[in-house]
């Protein structure tokens, strides 16, 4: 039997040795339907390579920068909406000095950002020739993520795709919505919503949260409602206003008793709307939420998961070197565990 080598899956491939030696290195000249191919063999075959630590990779080893990318427009930027972002870069910044590599951020519009995979550049006006990786937070198009992932070794934090077979580290979404599940039915809730907003792109997390509402209801034998489901559906666009006072309508007459809001800052709007429609949280309504963030000043404490977003950070560096050193390994997807917070927004229903 011919012994298993690049030179064995080139010739499989009738590919040169030099060919299939660049796509383990990840050369940016290597077309990246050929990289697949030859990843995708070496995996059937079971081939293992560890990229060299030496100097027959000196273009490689010479890199030294960290290039993280995060989903967020303009408009939340000045919104002060990047908590998130900021706990999983302090992570991601930690590790990456204990690992003497440097970091550089780019924050982008998820919605425009589209760079194609063959280009030279990733960031407009950005030359990306001494990045060693990529991270990826927030949710970007998947076609955007794939071609990022053509060039770089790339982890996706936060965010699993369905298409993408990006290595990725997020919050438990099973077990964070079981756990909130868990406490309103003890509380005695009986009828419970589920609400999320809608996004410039496609949010599966949104979907993996729903997903575990959805399995906890029948776990505690209660009525699936698709009616208290609430903007979730493709067509459903529903602006947050109309979103929030048609919760508030349904708690008054389809004795929604207590909202799961897919994210916390979904729940601290809808409370801020509640108030001002005349609904009480949580003496008439409760409400939870998603992440465990800082409540807004003069808030209550939300009863939610917090995620331990800057050990996610260290995590993602971690996933990425990996990556980088072992590129034809199958797709790890590492699920990270909340804490349930108990908050103020959560009560026994009204009846």
């Amino acid at each position: 039997m011919a012994k298993l080598n690049q030179k064995y899956i080139a010739d499989k491939l009738n590919l040169s040795r030099t060919t299939v030696s660049r796509c383990f290195t990840n050369h940016p000249k290597i077309n990246p339907e050929t990289r697949a191919k030859v990843f995708r063999l070496a995996a059937e075959m079971g081939y293992s390579y560890s990229a060299q630590r030496g100097g027959n990779n000196i273009k490689l080893q010479g890199r030294k920068k960290l290039a993280v990318i995060v989903g967020i427009s303009e408009d939340q930027r000045s919104k002060n909406d990047t908590k998130t972002a900021e706990e999983l870069l302090t992570g991601i910044t930690e590790k990456a000095a204990i690992e003497k590599l440097e970091v550089e951020v780019f924050y982008v519009d998820p919605k425009e950002f589209l760079p194609q995979s063959r280009a030279r550049q990733i960031i407009r006006g950005i030359s990306c020739l001494d990045w060693k990786g990529t991270i990826i937070i927030y949710p970007l198009k998947e076609e955007a993520v794939g071609n990022i992932m053509a060039k770089f070794p790339t982890v996706s934090v936060l965010e699993d795709y369905d298409d993408c077979d990006v290595d990725c580290i997020h919050p438990d979404q099973i077990r964070g919505i079981s756990r909130v599940m868990q406490h309103l039915v003890q509380l005695g809730h009986k009828r419970i919503g589920f609400l999320s907003w809608k996004y410039a792109v496609n949010t599966p997390w949104v979907e993996r949260r729903l997903g575990a509402y959805v399995e906890n209801l029948y776990r505690f034998g209660l009525e699936l409602d698709p009616d208290i489901i609430l903007n979730l559906r493709p067509e459903e666009q529903l602006p947050l206003d109309e979103l929030d006072h048609l919760a508030a309508e349904y708690t008054r007459s389809k004795g929604v008793t207590a909202w799961v809001c897919a994210a916390d800052h979904q729940a601290y709007h809808l409370m801020d709307s509640f108030e001002k429609l005349g609904v009480s949280v949580p003496e008439q309504c409760s409400i939870t939420g998603f992440d465990g963030l800082t409540p807004p000043d003069g808030k209550k404490q939300l009863t939610s998961v917090r995620i331990p977003f800057r050990d996610i950070g260290i995590s993602a560096v971690s996933s990425l070197i990996r990556k980088i050193d072992h590129p034809n390994t199958s797709r790890r997807n590492v699920q990270v565990s909340g804490e349930f917070v108990l908050g103020q927004t959560s009560a026994p229903p009204p009846f």
